[in-house]
């Protein structure tokens, strides 16, 4: 993977160098689709994992489908079932933060998780007769088929738009009637049946005290009586939290590891099991329902680990861990005898990584950036600057990846299932790369 990606920044961009150019403020980068249940359908027809979604993309899910909008600098949308969301506009700023995402929920519910929003940027997601412009924030959107609207906001703030405006804050809530009209903000309540409440207070729970990373919430169907739901995590190793969220009547968690070991818990959500030094491999957390409302209840698992950040990497058949730090960039660079070339990982991300290219040879100065994230299967990936001796050539260089049938790079086939990209900064101050699937 990694050599594939050095050829496409070394290599791929010397054929774009004799194109007119001129400035560009920003650049279109596609969306990914994540499914979690079928049915999903993007445009009418079925949708693929990893799909990549580009302006005017509609995405719908069934009755009993669920999935999410993956964007490149870390950001995603939850669709719960029975929703339908347009993709309007997607487009990075030059060194790969967010320019602007506005999107459409027509109907259905939502949960969006926004990562930090520089000067200038925005993110917006527009309902009937409303629109919730945020600004590095999570929050939870309602569109009944009335056209009637509710959304609540869990971190951060969130301007609401309608015939009048308001912003909300942690913990609010707010109804909004069809034709625009803003009721009174008001402190959150939440239906049982409502999934994201407790997604995101599992994620909370079981992240405390882990790497930021390598967690991963999940959510089902409410549960009636009886009934178990099975929930699957491929850790890399070490001390794994799982976390079961639920409004609050009975339910049972039973995690079973990688070598058939299990531990079960039961009690007041959320309720919390700690597996210490466990191998890597599959997790298997299987929740039921012991005594829960007749209309059942809906509930959330998250898992975290404690993976350190380092550059160690794992391929045991099962789970799969790649790392890429600065160290070993320098030094294999070093060992090539390359000069006037520099490649590394550019800050910290929970959900994405950014790797920047320069070189200087024989006068002609290059540079990239991309965006890397889990386009589950595959790893996403966008450029998001290309400069050639100072000026902007990213919107050629994309124009030019379309002729031949791509939008510019949007994913790369690892040979195992990506789960999640992220990057850190280990205690020696070294810039990683980490990416974590399974086979």
């Amino acid at each position: 993977m990694l050599v594939a990606i050095l050829v496409v920044l070394l290599i791929g961009g010397s054929t774009y160098f004799f194109f007119v150019v001129q400035a560009s403020a920003a650049v279109t980068a596609p969306a990914s689709l994540v499914v979690i249940n079928q049915p999903i359908s993007v445009n009418g027809n079925p949708g693929t994992p990893g799909q990549s979604l580009h302006a005017g993309d509609s995405v719908a899910t069934g009755t009993s489908g669920h999935g999410a909008i993956d964007f490149p600098d870390g950001s995603y949308m939850r669709l719960a079932a029975n929703t339908t969301v347009t993709v309007n506009s997607v487009r990075l700023q030059k060194t790969g933060d967010i320019q602007t995402i506005a999107l459409t929920e027509k109907v259905g519910r939502t949960f969006t998780n926004v990562q930090h929003l520089v000067n200038g940027a925005n993110f917006t997601v527009s309902g009937h007769g409303v629109t919730a412009a945020v600004r590095g924030t999570q929050f939870e959107i309602l569109v009944r088929p009335d056209h009637t609207n509710r959304i609540w906001v869990f971190v951060g703030k969130v301007a609401v738009a309608g015939k009048t405006s308001v912003t909300m804050t942690a913990g609010q809530e707010l109804d909004i009637d069809a034709n625009g009209a803003l009721g009174n903000v008001r402190g959150s309540t939440f239906d049982p049946s409502d999934p994201f409440p407790m997604a995101q207070q599992c994620a909370n729970a079981a992240s405390n005290g882990n790497t930021a990373g390598t967690s991963s919430a999940s959510y089902g169907d409410p549960l009636g009586a009886g009934q178990s739901a099975e929930n699957d995590y491929y850790s890399p190793g070490g001390k794994l939290t799982v976390s079961l969220c639920y409004p609050g009547s009975t339910m049972s968690i039973t995690v079973t590891d990688p070598n058939g070991t299990k531990y079960s818990r039961q009690g007041s959500p959320p309720v919390t099991l700690t597996i210490p030094n466990g191998p890597p491999g599959l997790y298997r957390a299987v929740v039921t329902a012991v005594n829960v409302p007749s209309s059942g209840e809906a509930f959330s698992v998250a898992f975290a680990t404690d993976a350190p950040c380092a550059a160690d990497e794992i391929d045991n058949g099962t789970v799969v861990r790649e790392t890429l730090s600065n160290s070993q960039i320098s030094s294999a660079l070093a060992e090539s005898g390359s000069t006037g070339v520099s490649l590394y990982v550019s800050g910290t991300s929970p959900t994405s990584a950014r790797l920047v290219y320069y070189s200087d040879i024989g006068g002609a100065r290059l540079s990239w950036t991309i965006d890397f994230y889990a386009a589950t299967p595959d790893l996403g990936a966008v450029i998001t600057q290309v400069t050639f001796n100072g000026i902007n050539v990213t919107t050629q260089v994309i124009s030019t990846f379309t002729s031949y049938g791509s939008h510019s790079i949007t994913t790369i086939p690892s040979g195992f299932i990506v789960d999640r990209v992220y990057s850190c900064t280990t205690a020696t101050g070294d810039g990683l790369m980490v990416v974590e699937g399974h086979r």
